[in-house]
């Protein structure tokens, strides 16, 4: 009976994860979704300081990790790491130097714990409000390595709230051992500075933007590694537990951000909006979508290559011959200006450089820009073209002036957990159907891969036009071949924990059907097992 109990308990476990795991997908994959993953990819260019960004405050303090005896008010529904799939790219870790009772009774003492104590007083060592349970910031440092891997193009924003009490030394030995090699050094006691980029820290291979508060740190490294403010970034934020909204009761209100709050925060200049029970469903995620309107881009025709803006504001897909006015833009400024010449996509970098000053062709790669140009546009220009455009590979949208992207950067091999084994293309033949097996590891670009989020792809080194692809076939057997990433279910995949499954439907994985050199690989339904984990 006991070992039907620990069964069954496992097989809730997995039907939950797998609940929110579907959940999440479903909204990547819906229209809100697919486009604020298009936007993240916009403005990788572009300062920080002028990016939209939604992220999560006090990350850690999920009902995910309550207990009877930890994290009583939650501020957050789901783990960190979904947090991240979800969209968020700031994630908040509280780490406070404080007593645990976690283990063996030998082993408690203090540790860098992850807490909300919003007292700022302690009891010997134990930071009043902290549980002696809660769960150390080893812990959650993982989650977001994890994630990390998963996701080797994308970049976050990591703050660090420091209660460690000087503990810097042993902050610094856990964030080595968590994040080697992903942290953008700040070079030491510094703000974020004005011209951070995402392209920047990616061409530097690394992921992570570090933020620590509190003050420069005398420890050397750690000073040398985290920034200490963010600089002309903005930032807003609520309080989302029970005992805040008690506070507000007594103190003026209840601040809670709304979906429209978060629109107005990136229309108005605004760059980072931090959310308490960030959720899927309660519209604040949509309402950060400020360029693709609803259900667009959809390439109706088989023909819409080149986007417009609308008098809305919103984008949509249209096709490239079309006659409309030009927006062209001032680098480095928001002066944004609307041609009174029309004509075809293609005729928009003449047209701008005509105008003189610097203007050129380009796209608004945040709300702020946008509204600039709806404004200069008038209600006189109903459509203007933008530079921004998927002629070359349907779905993959051109930023202009961005010479390098992140693809060239992050390719890495996948390997299957059972066999050690390497996905690979066989013979490094790029034609279309080439089989996909599991080959023994060697470096070279048949081994090589690039999740691309935005789209679901999953891009080989050899050539990024090439990709995954079941080919339409069953799932269960399936094989998996090579195929031009076109606009197709049929090449859409989730990472979902280690796993990579179908976007078509997320209870089918990447399987690898052997433990040999030479084994096929394809999908089968999702079990959990070694060999579909990479």
């Amino acid at each position: 009976m006991k070992n039907n109990k620990i069964a069954l308990g496992l097989l809730t476990s997995l039907l939950a994860t797998t609940s929110v795991a579907d959940s999440i997908s479903d909204f990547n994959n819906s229209w809100a979704g697919k486009a604020l993953a298009m936007q993240r990819q916009l403005d990788i260019a572009a300062p920080l300081k002028d990016n939209n960004i939604l992220g999560t405050h006090n990350s850690y303090n999920s009902s995910v990790y309550t207990t009877p005896v930890r994290y009583l008010d939650p501020q957050q529904n789901y783990s960190i790491g979904d947090q991240l799939r979800m969209g968020a790219r700031f994630i908040e870790l509280d780490a406070h130097w404080t007593a645990h009772t976690q283990g063996w009774p030998w082993e408690w003492g203090n540790a860098l714990l992850l807490c909300h104590s919003g007292i700022g007083t302690s009891i010997g060592s134990l930071h009043v409000g902290c549980s002696t349970m809660d769960r150390f910031v080893k812990d959650g440092l993982q989650d977001v390595r994890s994630w990390l891997d998963q996701n080797p193009n994308e970049v976050i924003i990591l703050y660090i709230e420091d209660h460690t009490d000087g503990h810097h030394q042993d902050l610094l030995n856990i964030l080595n051992d968590k994040l080697s090699g992903k942290i953008y050094a700040s070079g030491g006691c510094k703000a974020i500075p004005d011209t951070l980029s995402k392209l920047q820290v990616r061409q530097a291979g690394k992921q992570v933007i570090l933020w620590k508060d509190s003050g420069c740190s005398s420890n050397a490294s750690l000073a040398n590694l985290a920034f200490t403010g963010l600089g002309n970034i903005g930032r807003i934020w609520e309080d989302g537990t029970n005992i805040g909204f008690i506070n507000g009761l007594f103190n003026g209100g209840v601040d809670r951000i709304s979906a429209a709050d978060v629109t107005t925060a990136f229309k108005t200049g605004g760059n980072i909006v931090n959310l308490d029970h960030m959720v899927l469903n309660d519209g604040r995620l949509a309402a950060g979508v400020w360029s693709w309107d609803n259900n667009e881009p959809n390439n109706y025709g088989g023909n819409q290559d080149c986007a417009v803006q609308w008098s809305n504001g919103r984008w949509d897909d249209t096709n490239c011959a079309g006659s409309y006015a030009y927006a062209c833009h001032q680098p480095g400024t928001n002066n944004w200006y609307v041609t009174q010449q029309k004509g075809a996509w293609s005729g928009g970098a003449a047209a701008c450089a005509a105008v003189g000053n610097g203007y050129q062709f380009d796209v608004p790669t945040n709300s702020f820009d946008n509204e600039q140009l709806k404004a200069a546009k008038g209600s006189a220009v109903s459509h203007v073209w933008l530079n921004h455009n998927d002629i070359a590979v349907e779905g993959q949208w051109v930023i202009p002036n961005v010479t390098t992207t992140v693809a060239t950067a992050n390719y890495r091999s996948l390997t299957d957990g059972r066999s050690n084994l390497c996905l690979d293309v066989s013979n490094s033949n790029t034609a279309n159907g080439t089989p996909i097996q599991l080959w023994s590891c060697n470096g070279t670009n048949a081994q090589k891969w690039w999740y691309d989020a935005a789209n679901g792809y999953m891009r080989s080194a050899l050539n990024s036009n090439k990709c995954l692809d079941n080919r339409g076939q069953a799932f269960n057997g399936g094989e998996l071949v090579l195929w031009d990433c076109v606009d197709s279910n049929n090449l859409r995949f989730d990472w979902i924990n280690n796993t990579l499954r179908n976007r078509i439907d997320n209870n089918i994985a990447v399987d690898a059907y052997g433990t040999n050199a030479g084994s096929r690989v394809g999908q089968w339904s999702f079990h959990g097992g070694l060999n579909q984990q990479w």
